[in-house]
């Protein structure tokens, strides 16, 4: 039987590599991961024709993610974006949504809210390396970013004030146990850590959930290997002319 691969890119850096990889290492499944990491001296940052080239190898958009697998009658079929691999493992895998119709479409559509949303929270540079003072990045805590910080740790205070009454079933996460919107969530969860904005959520429940996230293995696992990367995308860092480093 084939194993599916997985493209990503640097775990230092790829928000959106995290959510995929992240359903797949929970669920447990038998992957060939290939990071594709960018910023060595041959192609010293993304968004370039070097970095293009290079990415393209992935398939699909040229972009990471990008699940390569076998289909029945051999031939190679490729799937790109997080929430389409995401929906393609639910096929096989369908606890990671809501049993309940109604929660589902809920989780769907959170989840698609945290694809295109949150703007403002995003100009937190996620970087699993990054350690920094809430003092140094206060003047990007706009209003319009606490806002949005209130509108997901709300969410996350709602989800699990009703996961915790079902108390034999549940696991910590946001419907109970694992879905594809724990994956959605879980890299602006390194953002909050990496700039110190727990302090500014109001919500324990939320807190406690983040928490449990973070220790989960996968995501240990994941900023394990962010830490040793030693490759740096300018593009991508919060101050380039001073990387964050371990």
């Amino acid at each position: 039987m084939s194993i599916p691969t997985l493209y990503i890119l640097n775990q230092n850096y790829s928000t959106w590599s995290l959510r995929a990889w992240f359903a797949i290492r929970s669920l447990g499944l038998h992957v060939n991961v290939v990071p594709l990491l960018v910023g060595t001296k041959e192609i010293p940052d993304i968004r370039t024709k070097e970095s293009d080239t290079f990415l393209a190898q992935a398939g699909g958009a040229g972009k990471v993610p990008t699940l390569h697998v076998r289909k029945p009658n051999g031939e190679t079929h490729v799937i790109f974006e997080s929430l389409a691999i995401l929906e393609f493992l639910a096929e096989e895998y369908p606890s990671l949504w809501p049993a309940d119709k109604y929660e589902r479409a809920y989780a769907r559509s959170l989840a698609s809210e945290m694809a295109t949303g949150f703007g403002h929270l995003r100009n937190f540079a996620f970087i699993i390396k990054a350690d920094y003072p809430f003092e140094l990045v206060e003047h990007l805590y706009t209003p319009a970013a606490e806002k949005e910080l209130l509108r997901i740790t709300g969410i996350w205070e709602e989800l699990r004030s009703k996961a915790i009454q079902n108390k034999e079933n549940d696991k910590g996460f946001l419907f109970g146990h694992l879905t594809a919107l724990d994956s959605m969530y879980s890299p602006i969860m390194f953002r909050i850590r990496s700039y110190k904005l727990q302090e500014k959520i109001p919500f324990p429940l939320a807190k406690a959930y983040m928490e449990h996230m973070l220790n989960t293995p996968a995501l240990k696992e994941w900023a394990e290997a962010g830490l040793k990367e030693t490759e740096i995308l300018p593009c991508c860092e919060m101050f380039p002319e001073n990387p964050a480093k371990v």
